[in-house]
């Protein structure tokens, strides 16, 4: 009987129907994919708006500036670090290294970078590899920006507030 009394609120709960869509309150900024291909580059040192996560490879810092890039620093010296540039990645939110390359995501893509003399070589694009980045509130993505109704040959590099 206790079963029963247990088993009836969770039936009900379960029988009330799909839940709600949500829709974002954010728009996506697309790049066509011929675009993106070529967007990285490595700019001038900029000052940091939105930093992500840090990662330390012998006297120089990368901090990711969210769907952005990467500022570098020299940090030979932890308490005067040097901006050195901006390696410029649209839609990157992680990198990680490997002896000297760097593993970044470009938006859908992986890219391997290798950074040296201020100066940036792309050694190998795998496209299509992580899923499309979603809006910060994980609404659902608006019809007309779903990939099969966007601008052909588009992809997400980040999302901003409406």
């Amino acid at each position: 009987m206790k079963l029963l009394y247990l088993l009836i609120p969770a039936l009900l709960l379960t029988a009330c129907g799909e839940e709600p869509e949500t829709y974002t309150e954010y728009t996506p900024v697309l790049l066509k994919r011929s675009d993106l291909e070529k967007s990285i580059k490595v700019e001038s040192a900029r000052p940091i708006n939105d930093a992500g996560k840090i990662y330390r490879k012998g006297s120089l810092l990368f901090i990711n500036e969210k769907f952005e890039g990467v500022h570098v620093y020299n940090n030979a010296d932890p308490k005067k670090p040097v901006a050195l540039g901006f390696i410029k990645i649209p839609g990157n939110v992680d990198i990680t290294i490997n002896n000297d390359i760097i593993y970044a995501d470009n938006a859908v893509d992986l890219v391997a970078l290798r950074y040296s003399n201020e100066q940036i070589q792309i050694l190998d694009r795998d496209r299509d590899v992580f899923p499309e980045i979603v809006a910060p509130d994980f609404g659902n993505i608006p019809d007309e920006y779903t990939a099969a109704n966007r601008p052909e040959n588009t992809v997400i590099v980040k999302w901003e507030k409406l």
